[in-house]
């Protein structure tokens, strides 16, 4: 029954002080004079490093340098073979105007009821 009691009984908290860390300055300490030159210097370094390098990236962008020699002949023939494709689209569809529109054609003759008709179609199918 006293084991019971003894471990039911709640701790208070202990509260622990901050250390700080080695690494970090206390902010009552001022920089010396050498250390904000080092710091300034550095700081201009990395800048000019940095621009240096995005300049240098859109320069090789730019130039075509990070794309293989023969880049621009496999640009090419994708072109060519866009353009053999929509040709030959463009030819099956004459093709097939050229079969239906005789028929068309024939079927109306100039002065015929069904010559209204046959335009509202056309204007449906074109749209």
């Amino acid at each position: 029954h006293s084991a019971a009691a003894s471990s039911s009984a709640v701790n208070p908290p202990v509260e622990l002080e901050p250390v700080p860390m080695a690494t970090e300055e206390a902010p009552s300490q001022p920089r010396g004079l050498g250390r904000r030159i080092l710091g300034i210097v550095g700081g201009l370094g990395y800048r000019i490093v940095d621009n240096m390098s995005f300049v240098g990236e859109v320069l090789v962008d730019f130039l075509d340098l990070d794309k293989p020699a023969y880049h621009k002949e496999i640009e090419d023939l994708k072109k060519q073979k866009k353009k053999l494709a929509k040709a030959k689209e463009l030819k099956e569809a004459e093709e097939i105007a050229s079969i239906e529109a005789p028929v068309l054609a024939v079927s109306l003759k100039p002065g015929s009821a069904c010559v209204d008709l046959a335009t509202k179609w056309t204007e449906q199918e074109l749209a």
